[in-house]
């Protein structure tokens, strides 16, 4: 491990209890950039705590890596980050760019000074990585405890919930200590991250589908009568606020919604006819953004090639 990663962990942890060196990846690839829209990150400190939606990283980069270097220099600091860009460029539009990052695992395997879990039918296991990354993140977390155990139903897009969970995973225990309840997990992960910066979470997930469409309704029931803000990205809410501005300086009367609800997404008398087709769709309480492996995966749609026996 060079020195360069173990600087950028001294930064991200203050210099003190950081997670072993096992925990880090390193990165490398390369992507076509324009000089006018740039690598289409947000950093902090070097970590990138979004991403745009037309960043040329897509794909390749996440939300909690640390850049390293760019075309093989590297990267002493945020503040000479542009001029190093621009050196890159050299008055060129668009040029190829290398790109090193430092990644923390999110996932390892069970440590075997744990106790040994009792696997049920139709369920798998993971080891998490909870990382102590409050300078950067929000936890964002939403858990509740649905028979028994604790699922998480919900997290806040590009917080530390986001880059560490995905929804519907039932959270066993953390550091080998079993949590059953949501006060339980919140002081056991407390405690923890005060003592060494992280903590390890094993989650259960479904493996089958009929038990990850049970799960689904599960949460579906859970979440479905709690008022959910649904934030736009900053991307659109740039060029919404733009035009709600015109049409301010354009209209004389008052803007008027097209949908009228209230926060929690009752519909009112006025636009109930408009949303009829809404009303036959099954599922529209659960979130749009899950990332989660609750997903039942389709077999291929059936082709005329595909159900043509052969001769």
């Amino acid at each position: 491990m060079d020195a360069l990663v173990k600087s950028r962990l001294d930064a991200i942890f203050n210099g003190k209890k950081v997670p072993p060196l096992d925990f880090v990846e390193q990165f490398e690839f390369t992507a076509n950039v324009k000089k006018e829209d740039g690598l289409g990150l947000e950093l902090k400190h070097l970590m990138v705590v979004s991403i745009t939606y037309n960043s040329p990283c897509q794909g390749q980069i996440k939300v909690g890596d640390v850049l390293l270097s760019l075309n093989g220099t590297p990267i002493t600091g945020q503040d000479k980050m542009g001029k190093l860009i621009q050196t890159i460029f050299n008055g060129q539009l668009t040029t190829k760019m290398s790109v090193k990052v430092m990644r923390l695992k999110r996932r390892i395997p069970r440590p075997s000074t744990f106790p040994p879990l009792y696997k049920h039918e139709g369920y798998t296991n993971d080891t998490l990585v909870l990382y102590n990354l409050k300078g950067y993140f929000h936890l964002g977390l939403d858990i509740k405890e649905l028979d028994g155990k604790l699922i998480v139903c919900d997290f806040v897009e590009n917080s530390l919930a986001d880059i560490t969970f995905s929804l519907g995973e039932a959270i066993l225990d953390v550091d080998g200590e079993k949590t059953s309840t949501c006060t339980s997990f919140n002081d056991r992960v407390r405690k923890s991250l005060e003592i060494r910066n992280y903590c390890l979470v094993t989650v259960e997930v479904p493996s089958t589908d009929p038990l990850k469409n049970l799960l689904r309704n599960q949460i579906t029931k859970a979440v479905k009568d709690v008022g959910r803000i649904n934030k736009l990205p900053l991307d659109a809410a740039t060029y919404a606020a733009e035009g709600v501005a015109i049409f301010k300086k354009c209209c004389d009367g008052p803007l008027k919604s097209a949908y009228v609800g209230d926060k929690h997404g009752n519909r009112t008398s006025e636009n109930a006819s408009r949303l009829k087709m809404e009303d036959k769709v099954k599922e529209t309480d659960v979130p749009t953004g899950w990332n989660s492996r609750l997903f039942v995966r389709l077999p291929p749609a059936k082709t005329l090639e595909s159900e043509t026996l052969p001769q």
